[in-house]
């Protein structure tokens, strides 16, 4: 469940709707079907999975072209009550804080926020792995950068600003310290497989290369 709550953190959304349907939801997002079916089956529901087809949002006055997504509401104010006490609120991107996560399961929540909100990019030229975390919270990233630096013995890691968000990024041998956390226990918890594969495809690279 630590990758579940992970992934929340990133793309999900709480909403209290008791006023008008006496009940409240949570809300889960993302461009990958099969992701959001390992996460219903790990939550033990079979809430139904919403298409929404490619459009064009409006965001401050610009225009952003979405591809297809995939879209489930569930409707359960202990599921709500829960995800509230550990400080998940209604329109939480930029106001969202660093949970109490015990050591042991904080590579399943970090791989789960990283699957939401997270990327992995390897520069062609000289096979370089980057790791970038995002959030539209400064002081979530600081936490979560602090965490990750205890776990794996790195240095601190300044965070970035990049227009409506900020960025937590590692690279060079410090993500790959990062990826080897994100996916260590693998088939414990979740993962986005095409995450996941552009990782094990730059491991099997950079040994072919050696």
């Amino acid at each position: 469940m630590a990758y579940v709550l992970g992934f929340i953190y990133a793309d999900g959304a709480v909403e209290d709707c008791r006023k008008s349907s006496r009940t409240c939801y949570l809300c889960l997002s993302n461009n990958d079907l099969d992701i959001l079916r390992d996460i219903l089956w790990v939550m033990s529901t079979k809430q139904t999975i919403v298409i929404r087809g490619p459009r064009v949002m409006k965001i401050d006055d610009r225009e952003y072209w979405c591809k297809t997504n995939y879209y489930v509401r569930i409707g359960n104010k202990v599921i709500y009550d829960d995800l509230t006490k550990l400080g998940l609120c209604p329109r939480k991107s930029l106001v969202i804080e660093l949970p109490e996560i015990p050591n042991e399961f904080f590579s399943y929540f970090l791989r789960g926020y990283f699957d939401g909100d997270g990327c992995i990019h390897i520069k062609n030229t000289r096979r370089r792995l980057k790791i970038i975390f995002t959030s539209g919270s400064r002081s979530f990233l600081e936490k979560l950068g602090t965490y990750i630096g205890r776990l794996v013995s790195e240095r601190h890691v300044p965070i970035y600003t990049n227009r409506r968000s900020f960025q937590l990024s590692y690279g060079g041998n410090c993500a790959k310290n990062v990826a080897a956390l994100i996916y260590q226990d693998i088939v414990s918890a979740p993962y986005l497989k095409y995450k996941y594969e552009k990782y094990t495809n730059y491991l099997s690279t950079k040994k072919v290369t050696v």
